[in-house]
């Protein structure tokens, strides 16, 4: 009985840790993820696979002809890797179809990127459960 005290102070302390980590990985409180915007003919600028986020930073031209850059998120460095989509996956100047994701809630030009497709038709699904690149026969 004299435990319960010292065992429910730790409980709590626990769960005060916790919650900030769980709502730091909650997608829904920087994205829109009941929205979805999808870029085309882009190009991109940059891949960085890094921790804790790694980013594709491109460019297209939107309806008034003004070249626009974007910046959509990844999963982590490893997490990335293990789903096949390494740091060699894009490089500055390559061509891309299409590049589709969650919008930030800021309203800024970033996304929560969910899929890719390549020029020569294949497909990176960034998240969900088939996630890593789909390769077209050739």
């Amino acid at each position: 009985m004299r435990k319960l005290p010292a065992l429910s102070t730790l409980a709590l302390l626990g769960l005060l840790v916790a919650v900030p980590v769980v709502a730091h990985h909650s997608g829904v409180a920087y994205f829109d993820l009941d929205s979805t915007v999808e870029h085309t003919n882009v190009t991109v600028v940059a891949y960085d696979l890094v921790n804790p986020h790694g980013r594709l930073v491109y460019t297209f031209t939107d309806a008034d002809g003004k070249e626009v850059q974007w910046a959509g998120e990844l999963p982590s460095a490893n997490n990335a890797r293990r789903r096949g989509l390494g740091g060699e996956l894009f490089k500055p100047g390559d061509k891309l179809v299409s590049v589709t994701g969650s919008p930030s809630r800021s309203g800024s030009n970033f996304m929560r990127l969910e899929r890719v497709v390549f020029d020569n038709g294949d497909i990176a699904n960034i998240t969900g459960p088939n996630t890593g690149v789909i390769r077209v026969e050739r």
